[in-house]
């Protein structure tokens, strides 16, 4: 049994308690401690982020740690990881004004409603096109042909704004020169292809950003915060080093973090 728990969890294990090691000796190096404030806050913001209402959120969290595999003590060792993180980031994050309105704009500003459809050629991506010209119906052709998870919403995303950078530049800019109704041609995005329709244009919100700002602040450090903890993370990847003697595990190391092979 022991074999095929090492096969099964193992390298995901291993990876945790490494990064957590790195961790410890850069807060450390940074004379920082994680305090059970800090944890608890992780915690708050975690719920925050699967719902508002906190009724719904824990029976979220708890969906989602089954789904995970997050026993008490896991839980508890990502909340450190993330706590850990947020301290070490701390000294880089810049929330000015330029950054707030940009969060701003995303936030409250024009919205549209898509649908896409996302193929692994341009031959594809031509043939789709093409049977969208013939007047086939996108939703179903969604369905049959893309291998984005919206296939099953008929290709149909939540709306966003093109002044997201959170999506390609290439497909904001292609959504932004249609009307409602139109399609783009197809998009490359990395090593696939994409053709969108455009269902509608929302109109902005009625908030000024002053209105917005106190919430925007939020939303921008939260944004930085994480993306500067995942650089971070990815920093530590290979730190501190390590001698693996078992080769089952070994594998489940390298199947965990096949960039590190």
């Amino acid at each position: 049994m022991q074999e095929q728990l090492l096969e099964a969890a193992g390298g995901q294990i291993l990876s945790e308690v490494r990064l957590q090691r790195a961790l410890e000796a850069r807060l450390r190096e940074e004379q920082l401690k994680v305090t059970d404030a800090a944890i608890k806050a992780e915690e708050a913001r975690l719920l925050e982020e699967l719902d508002t209402d906190p009724d719904l959120a824990r029976m979220l969290l708890k969906t989602v740690q089954e789904s995970e595999g997050l026993g008490p003590r896991r839980y508890q060792e990502l909340l450190w990881r993330n706590a850990a993180l947020r301290a070490l980031i701390q000294k880089f994050v810049v929330v000015d004004d330029e950054a707030m309105r940009r969060v701003w704009e995303v936030t409250y500003g024009p919205k549209v409603r898509i649908r896409v459809i996302v193929v692994a050629s341009y031959a594809k991506a031509a043939t789709v096109a093409e049977k969208l010209r013939q007047g086939e119906a996108f939703d179903e052709l969604a369905i049959e042909w893309s291998i984005d998870p919206s296939r099953d919403r008929g290709g149909l995303l939540e709306t966003l704004s093109t002044a997201d950078p959170a999506y390609p530049t290439a497909l904001r800019d292609a959504i932004d020169a249609l009307q409602p109704g139109e399609l783009t041609n197809p998009v490359l995005l990395g090593d696939r292809y994409l053709l969108a329709l455009l269902e509608e244009r929302i109109p902005a919100q009625d908030m000024t950003f002053l209105e917005a700002r106190p919430v925007v602040e939020r939303k921008t450090r939260l944004a930085q915060e994480r993306m500067l903890m995942q650089e971070e993370a990815y920093r530590l990847r290979d730190e501190p080093k390590l001698l693996i003697f078992d080769e089952t595990l070994q594998q489940s190391f390298n199947a965990t973090n096949p960039e590190l092979e």
